[in-house]
Protein backbone atom coordinates (compact mmCIF):
# COMPACT_ATOMS: atom_id res chain seq x y z
CA UNK A 1 0.00 0.00 0.00
CA UNK A 2 1.30 3.42 -1.01
CA UNK A 3 -0.68 6.40 0.28
CA UNK A 4 -0.53 10.18 0.24
CA UNK A 5 -2.31 12.20 2.92
CA UNK A 6 -4.77 14.89 1.91
CA UNK A 7 -2.54 17.18 3.98
CA UNK A 8 0.33 16.72 1.50
CA UNK A 9 1.34 20.00 -0.15
CA UNK A 10 0.37 18.48 -3.51
CA UNK A 11 -2.55 16.07 -3.87
CA UNK A 12 -1.72 12.58 -5.17
CA UNK A 13 -4.29 10.05 -6.36
CA UNK A 14 -4.32 6.40 -7.36
CA UNK A 15 -6.10 6.73 -10.69
CA UNK A 16 -6.37 2.99 -11.36
CA UNK A 17 -9.84 2.73 -9.77
CA UNK A 18 -12.77 1.36 -11.80
CA UNK A 19 -15.37 3.58 -10.16
CA UNK A 20 -14.51 7.27 -10.62
CA UNK A 21 -14.73 9.58 -7.64
CA UNK A 22 -12.83 12.64 -6.38
CA UNK A 23 -10.08 10.51 -4.80
CA UNK A 24 -9.23 8.27 -7.75
CA UNK A 25 -9.86 10.72 -10.60
CA UNK A 26 -7.80 13.76 -11.57
CA UNK A 27 -9.73 17.01 -11.60
CA UNK A 28 -9.32 17.35 -15.37
CA UNK A 29 -11.43 14.18 -15.75
CA UNK A 30 -14.04 14.93 -13.06
CA UNK A 31 -17.16 14.44 -15.18
CA UNK A 32 -20.36 15.36 -13.32
CA UNK A 33 -23.47 15.45 -15.48
CA UNK A 34 -22.93 18.28 -18.01
CA UNK A 35 -21.01 20.52 -15.61
CA UNK A 36 -18.05 22.33 -17.09
CA UNK A 37 -14.54 21.30 -16.00
CA UNK A 38 -12.46 24.42 -15.33
CA UNK A 39 -8.74 23.61 -15.81
CA UNK A 40 -6.76 24.16 -12.59
CA UNK A 41 -3.05 24.15 -11.71
CA UNK A 42 -2.04 24.52 -8.07
CA UNK A 43 0.29 27.53 -7.96
CA UNK A 44 3.75 27.61 -6.38
CA UNK A 45 6.31 30.40 -6.21
CA UNK A 46 9.48 30.22 -8.28
CA UNK A 47 12.41 28.67 -6.36
CA UNK A 48 10.04 27.47 -3.63
CA UNK A 49 11.18 24.35 -1.76
CA UNK A 50 8.39 21.80 -2.03
CA UNK A 51 8.06 19.04 0.57
CA UNK A 52 6.15 15.83 -0.10
CA UNK A 53 5.54 12.87 2.21
CA UNK A 54 4.23 9.38 1.49
CA UNK A 55 3.07 6.57 3.77
CA UNK A 56 3.41 2.86 3.10
CA UNK A 57 3.11 -0.47 4.88
CA UNK A 58 6.34 -1.73 3.30
CA UNK A 59 9.88 -0.39 3.55
CA UNK A 60 10.75 -0.46 -0.17
CA UNK A 61 12.22 2.74 -1.60
CA UNK A 62 9.82 5.10 -3.38
CA UNK A 63 10.63 6.73 -6.72
CA UNK A 64 9.28 10.21 -7.43
CA UNK A 65 9.36 11.62 -10.98
CA UNK A 66 8.31 15.00 -12.34
CA UNK A 67 6.80 15.27 -15.80
CA UNK A 68 5.93 18.03 -18.23
CA UNK A 69 3.50 16.38 -20.62
CA UNK A 70 5.12 13.02 -21.38
CA UNK A 71 8.66 14.32 -20.80
CA UNK A 72 10.40 13.41 -17.53
CA UNK A 73 12.19 16.46 -16.13
CA UNK A 74 13.49 15.21 -12.76
CA UNK A 75 13.65 11.98 -10.77
CA UNK A 76 14.24 11.14 -7.10
CA UNK A 77 14.54 7.85 -5.21
CA UNK A 78 14.27 7.91 -1.41
CA UNK A 79 14.20 5.31 1.33
CA UNK A 80 11.82 5.76 4.25
CA UNK A 81 12.86 8.25 6.93
CA UNK A 82 10.77 7.05 9.90
CA UNK A 83 8.56 4.11 10.74
CA UNK A 84 6.27 3.03 13.56
CA UNK A 85 5.10 -0.27 14.95
CA UNK A 86 6.38 -3.82 15.17
CA UNK A 87 3.36 -5.26 13.35
CA UNK A 88 1.27 -3.43 10.77
CA UNK A 89 4.21 -1.08 10.33
CA UNK A 90 3.86 2.36 8.79
CA UNK A 91 6.80 3.84 6.86
CA UNK A 92 7.07 7.54 5.99
CA UNK A 93 9.20 8.75 3.08
CA UNK A 94 10.00 12.42 2.47
CA UNK A 95 11.00 14.20 -0.72
CA UNK A 96 12.38 17.71 -1.20
CA UNK A 97 11.86 19.33 -4.61
CA UNK A 98 13.41 22.69 -5.45
CA UNK A 99 11.07 24.36 -7.92
CA UNK A 100 13.89 25.97 -9.90
CA UNK A 101 14.15 26.98 -13.54
CA UNK A 102 13.25 23.57 -15.01
CA UNK A 103 9.78 23.96 -13.44
CA UNK A 104 9.15 27.60 -14.38
CA UNK A 105 5.93 28.50 -16.23
CA UNK A 106 4.98 24.97 -17.36
CA UNK A 107 2.33 22.61 -15.97
CA UNK A 108 4.08 19.79 -14.09
CA UNK A 109 2.75 16.66 -12.46
CA UNK A 110 4.46 14.00 -10.32
CA UNK A 111 4.30 10.23 -10.16
CA UNK A 112 5.25 8.34 -6.99
CA UNK A 113 5.93 4.64 -7.51
CA UNK A 114 6.54 1.81 -5.06
CA UNK A 115 6.50 -1.66 -6.58
CA UNK A 116 3.40 -2.07 -8.72
CA UNK A 117 1.58 0.92 -7.21
CA UNK A 118 1.80 4.38 -8.78
CA UNK A 119 0.18 7.55 -7.49
CA UNK A 120 -0.26 10.53 -9.81
CA UNK A 121 -0.44 14.14 -8.64
CA UNK A 122 -2.75 16.90 -9.65
CA UNK A 123 -0.75 19.35 -11.83
CA UNK A 124 1.12 22.33 -10.42
CA UNK A 125 2.32 25.53 -12.07
CA UNK A 126 5.46 27.27 -10.84
CA UNK A 127 5.51 30.96 -11.67
CA UNK A 128 6.35 34.37 -10.21
CA UNK A 129 3.58 34.96 -7.66
CA UNK A 130 5.06 38.17 -6.21
CA UNK A 131 2.54 40.46 -7.94
CA UNK A 132 -0.43 38.32 -6.88
CA UNK A 133 0.82 38.16 -3.30
CA UNK A 134 1.34 41.95 -3.25
CA UNK A 135 -2.22 42.49 -4.53
CA UNK A 136 -3.61 40.14 -1.88
CA UNK A 137 -5.09 37.65 -4.34
CA UNK A 138 -2.57 34.88 -3.60
CA UNK A 139 -2.25 33.63 -0.01
CA UNK A 140 0.67 31.65 1.43
CA UNK A 141 -0.67 28.98 3.80
CA UNK A 142 1.51 27.07 6.25
CA UNK A 143 0.29 24.43 8.67
CA UNK A 144 1.27 21.77 11.20
CA UNK A 145 -0.29 19.78 14.04
CA UNK A 146 1.81 20.89 17.00
CA UNK A 147 -0.27 19.09 19.63
CA UNK A 148 0.20 15.85 17.70
CA UNK A 149 3.97 16.42 17.60
CA UNK A 150 4.13 16.92 21.35
CA UNK A 151 1.91 13.96 22.21
CA UNK A 152 3.25 10.50 22.97
CA UNK A 153 1.11 8.89 20.25
CA UNK A 154 2.45 7.61 16.95
CA UNK A 155 1.36 9.85 14.11
CA UNK A 156 -0.67 8.00 11.49
CA UNK A 157 -1.64 10.86 9.17
CA UNK A 158 1.40 13.06 8.51
CA UNK A 159 4.55 12.29 10.46
CA UNK A 160 5.33 15.90 11.35
CA UNK A 161 8.40 14.86 13.35
CA UNK A 162 9.97 13.54 10.14
CA UNK A 163 9.67 17.04 8.64
CA UNK A 164 12.33 18.55 10.90
CA UNK A 165 13.99 20.32 7.96
CA UNK A 166 10.85 22.40 7.37
CA UNK A 167 10.28 23.31 11.00
CA UNK A 168 7.74 20.42 11.03
CA UNK A 169 5.21 22.08 8.75
CA UNK A 170 3.85 21.82 5.19
CA UNK A 171 2.71 24.69 2.99
CA UNK A 172 0.89 25.73 -0.15
CA UNK A 173 -0.36 28.77 -2.08
CA UNK A 174 -4.00 29.44 -2.95
CA UNK A 175 -6.01 32.04 -4.85
CA UNK A 176 -8.07 33.83 -2.18
CA UNK A 177 -9.00 37.25 -0.77
CA UNK A 178 -9.69 38.36 2.81
CA UNK A 179 -11.43 41.73 2.53
CA UNK A 180 -14.34 40.95 4.89
CA UNK A 181 -13.62 41.41 8.64
CA UNK A 182 -14.34 38.78 11.28
CA UNK A 183 -13.14 40.53 14.45
CA UNK A 184 -14.10 39.39 17.95
CA UNK A 185 -14.18 41.48 21.13
CA UNK A 186 -13.98 39.83 24.56
CA UNK A 187 -14.12 41.45 28.04
CA UNK A 188 -13.83 39.81 31.46
CA UNK A 189 -15.58 41.87 34.15
CA UNK A 190 -15.42 41.57 37.94
CA UNK A 191 -18.80 42.66 39.27
CA UNK A 192 -18.90 44.08 42.79
CA UNK A 193 -21.87 45.24 44.89
CA UNK A 194 -21.58 48.84 43.73
CA UNK A 195 -19.10 48.83 40.82
CA UNK A 196 -17.65 46.82 37.99
CA UNK A 197 -13.96 46.36 37.16
CA UNK A 198 -12.53 45.23 33.85
CA UNK A 199 -10.10 42.46 34.66
CA UNK A 200 -9.05 41.77 31.08
CA UNK A 201 -10.09 42.74 27.59
CA UNK A 202 -8.97 41.21 24.34
CA UNK A 203 -9.64 42.28 20.78
CA UNK A 204 -8.95 39.64 18.16
CA UNK A 205 -8.62 40.72 14.57
CA UNK A 206 -10.20 38.40 12.06
CA UNK A 207 -10.85 37.89 8.37
CA UNK A 208 -13.13 35.88 6.12
CA UNK A 209 -10.98 33.96 3.65
CA UNK A 210 -12.75 33.46 0.32
CA UNK A 211 -11.17 31.41 -2.42
CA UNK A 212 -11.56 31.65 -6.14
CA UNK A 213 -12.73 28.69 -8.21
CA UNK A 214 -10.86 25.64 -6.88
CA UNK A 215 -11.29 21.87 -7.34
CA UNK A 216 -13.07 19.71 -4.75
CA UNK A 217 -9.81 18.15 -3.49
CA UNK A 218 -8.32 21.57 -2.72
CA UNK A 219 -11.48 22.74 -0.95
CA UNK A 220 -11.31 19.60 1.23
CA UNK A 221 -7.60 20.19 1.90
CA UNK A 222 -8.26 23.79 2.94
CA UNK A 223 -10.99 22.68 5.33
CA UNK A 224 -8.65 20.12 6.88
CA UNK A 225 -5.51 22.26 7.23
CA UNK A 226 -7.55 25.10 8.79
CA UNK A 227 -8.57 22.64 11.52
CA UNK A 228 -5.00 21.91 12.59
CA UNK A 229 -3.35 23.36 15.68
CA UNK A 230 -1.12 25.73 13.69
CA UNK A 231 -2.71 27.34 10.63
CA UNK A 232 -1.10 30.48 9.19
CA UNK A 233 -2.09 32.75 6.32
CA UNK A 234 0.75 35.03 5.18
CA UNK A 235 2.62 34.15 8.40
CA UNK A 236 -0.24 35.18 10.75
CA UNK A 237 -1.71 32.44 12.95
CA UNK A 238 -5.48 32.04 12.74
CA UNK A 239 -8.16 29.97 14.45
CA UNK A 240 -11.10 28.85 12.33
CA UNK A 241 -14.44 29.95 13.80
CA UNK A 242 -17.24 27.65 12.71
CA UNK A 243 -16.85 25.29 9.80
CA UNK A 244 -15.69 25.87 6.24
CA UNK A 245 -18.47 26.76 3.82
CA UNK A 246 -18.17 25.21 0.36
CA UNK A 247 -20.51 25.98 -2.52
CA UNK A 248 -20.53 25.07 -6.24
CA UNK A 249 -18.90 27.57 -8.56
CA UNK A 250 -21.46 28.17 -11.26
CA UNK A 251 -22.30 25.30 -13.57
CA UNK A 252 -18.92 23.63 -13.11
CA UNK A 253 -17.16 20.92 -11.14
CA UNK A 254 -15.23 23.62 -9.22
CA UNK A 255 -16.10 25.14 -5.86
CA UNK A 256 -15.67 28.32 -3.84
CA UNK A 257 -14.71 27.98 -0.18
CA UNK A 258 -15.16 30.47 2.66
CA UNK A 259 -13.53 30.32 6.12
CA UNK A 260 -14.18 32.65 9.05
CA UNK A 261 -10.94 33.19 10.99
CA UNK A 262 -9.68 35.16 13.96
CA UNK A 263 -6.04 35.69 14.86
CA UNK A 264 -4.74 33.28 17.46
CA UNK A 265 -3.38 36.05 19.67
CA UNK A 266 -5.11 39.25 20.77
CA UNK A 267 -3.88 42.39 19.02
CA UNK A 268 -4.80 44.54 22.01
CA UNK A 269 -5.20 43.62 25.67
CA UNK A 270 -5.95 45.58 28.84
CA UNK A 271 -5.68 43.84 32.20
CA UNK A 272 -5.74 44.91 35.81
CA UNK A 273 -2.14 43.91 36.47
CA UNK A 274 0.55 42.95 33.95
CA UNK A 275 4.02 41.70 34.81
CA UNK A 276 6.73 42.27 32.24
CA UNK A 277 10.02 40.39 32.23
CA UNK A 278 13.07 41.05 30.11
CA UNK A 279 15.14 38.25 28.67
CA UNK A 280 18.87 38.18 29.18
CA UNK A 281 20.61 38.17 25.80
CA UNK A 282 22.81 35.21 24.91
CA UNK A 283 26.48 36.09 24.43
CA UNK A 284 29.24 34.08 22.78
CA UNK A 285 31.28 31.75 25.03
CA UNK A 286 34.44 33.87 24.68
CA UNK A 287 35.14 37.43 23.57
CA UNK A 288 35.56 37.96 19.80
CA UNK A 289 34.24 34.53 18.89
CA UNK A 290 33.73 34.58 15.08
CA UNK A 291 30.90 33.35 12.91
CA UNK A 292 31.16 32.69 9.18
CA UNK A 293 28.86 33.43 6.25
CA UNK A 294 29.35 32.79 2.55
CA UNK A 295 29.31 29.89 0.11
CA UNK A 296 30.95 26.49 -0.23
CA UNK A 297 30.90 23.66 -2.74
CA UNK A 298 30.87 20.95 -0.06
CA UNK A 299 27.55 19.51 1.17
CA UNK A 300 29.13 19.00 4.62
CA UNK A 301 31.99 21.50 4.80
CA UNK A 302 35.05 21.04 6.99
CA UNK A 303 36.32 23.55 9.52
CA UNK A 304 38.98 24.67 7.03
CA UNK A 305 36.40 25.22 4.27
CA UNK A 306 34.11 27.19 6.57
CA UNK A 307 36.93 29.43 7.74
CA UNK A 308 37.60 30.56 4.13
CA UNK A 309 34.24 32.39 4.19
CA UNK A 310 33.63 35.91 5.50
CA UNK A 311 34.30 36.12 9.25
CA UNK A 312 32.16 38.31 11.54
CA UNK A 313 31.99 38.76 15.29
CA UNK A 314 29.44 36.23 16.55
CA UNK A 315 26.20 37.87 17.66
CA UNK A 316 22.70 36.41 17.95
CA UNK A 317 21.35 38.77 15.30
CA UNK A 318 19.68 37.90 12.01
CA UNK A 319 22.14 37.92 9.11
CA UNK A 320 21.38 38.78 5.46
CA UNK A 321 23.75 37.79 2.67
CA UNK A 322 23.52 38.81 -1.00
CA UNK A 323 24.64 35.90 -3.15
CA UNK A 324 25.98 35.92 -6.69
CA UNK A 325 27.52 32.47 -7.01
CA UNK A 326 28.02 29.72 -9.56
CA UNK A 327 27.77 25.99 -8.77
CA UNK A 328 28.04 26.52 -5.04
CA UNK A 329 25.96 26.37 -1.84
CA UNK A 330 24.82 29.00 0.68
CA UNK A 331 26.49 28.45 4.06
CA UNK A 332 26.27 30.00 7.55
CA UNK A 333 28.17 28.83 10.64
CA UNK A 334 27.88 30.19 14.20
CA UNK A 335 28.40 29.03 17.83
CA UNK A 336 25.83 26.42 18.90
CA UNK A 337 25.19 28.37 22.12
CA UNK A 338 22.84 30.54 20.01
CA UNK A 339 20.62 27.50 19.34
CA UNK A 340 19.00 26.49 16.04
CA UNK A 341 17.91 28.92 13.36
CA UNK A 342 14.17 29.49 13.33
CA UNK A 343 13.96 30.52 9.69
CA UNK A 344 15.88 31.08 6.46
CA UNK A 345 14.19 33.41 3.97
CA UNK A 346 14.88 33.96 0.28
CA UNK A 347 14.76 37.20 -1.74
CA UNK A 348 10.95 37.14 -1.73
CA UNK A 349 10.82 36.44 2.02
CA UNK A 350 9.66 32.86 1.50
CA UNK A 351 10.77 30.12 3.88
CA UNK A 352 13.61 27.92 2.52
CA UNK A 353 15.12 26.46 5.71
CA UNK A 354 13.98 23.01 4.59
CA UNK A 355 16.46 23.24 1.72
CA UNK A 356 19.40 23.31 4.16
CA UNK A 357 21.33 20.62 5.99
CA UNK A 358 22.40 21.38 9.56
CA UNK A 359 25.62 19.86 10.91
CA UNK A 360 27.56 20.45 14.12
CA UNK A 361 31.34 20.59 14.26
CA UNK A 362 33.96 21.62 16.84
CA UNK A 363 36.22 24.50 15.70
CA UNK A 364 39.55 25.52 17.17
CA UNK A 365 39.40 29.26 17.97
CA UNK A 366 42.71 30.33 19.46
CA UNK A 367 43.29 28.08 22.45
CA UNK A 368 39.60 27.20 22.77
CA UNK A 369 37.39 24.51 21.23
CA UNK A 370 33.93 25.87 20.30
CA UNK A 371 30.98 23.95 18.90
CA UNK A 372 29.47 25.40 15.71
CA UNK A 373 26.15 24.93 13.91
CA UNK A 374 26.65 24.86 10.12
CA UNK A 375 23.71 25.39 7.77
CA UNK A 376 24.48 24.42 4.17
CA UNK A 377 22.21 24.45 1.11
CA UNK A 378 21.47 20.87 0.06
CA UNK A 379 21.78 21.49 -3.68
CA UNK A 380 24.41 23.19 -5.81
CA UNK A 381 22.96 26.36 -7.30
CA UNK A 382 23.80 29.32 -9.53
CA UNK A 383 22.18 32.65 -8.58
CA UNK A 384 22.72 36.36 -9.11
CA UNK A 385 21.77 39.10 -6.66
CA UNK A 386 19.89 36.64 -4.42
CA UNK A 387 19.30 37.76 -0.82
CA UNK A 388 19.20 35.12 1.92
CA UNK A 389 18.26 35.97 5.52
CA UNK A 390 19.33 33.65 8.35
CA UNK A 391 17.07 34.21 11.39
CA UNK A 392 17.58 33.17 15.02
Amino acid sequence: MLASSLLNSVTFKNISGNYPNMWNTLHSNRKQNNNRIIPYYQKFQKNHVLHLQFESDISDAITLKAYSGLTEIESFTNAYSTHYGTTDNRYYTNFIVLLDSIYFDIPVYFKATQGAITMTSEPILTKDLAAGIAKGIIKYIKYTNLDRIESDLDDRFIDWNALSNTGKYLDMFIEAVDVDPNDTDEIEILEGAQSKTIMSAGYYSGKVLKTGAIPDYLASKLGLVSSLDIFTVNDLQYIKTGEIEISPFGNSTSYQASIKMTQKNATGINVDNVGISQETPVVPPIVNTPMYIGATTAAIPTELQVKTMTSLTAVETNQTKNYSISDSRFCFAYPTIFGDLTSILDTNQFEIISGFNKTTLNFTIGADTISYNIYTLKRICTVSNFNTTFKF
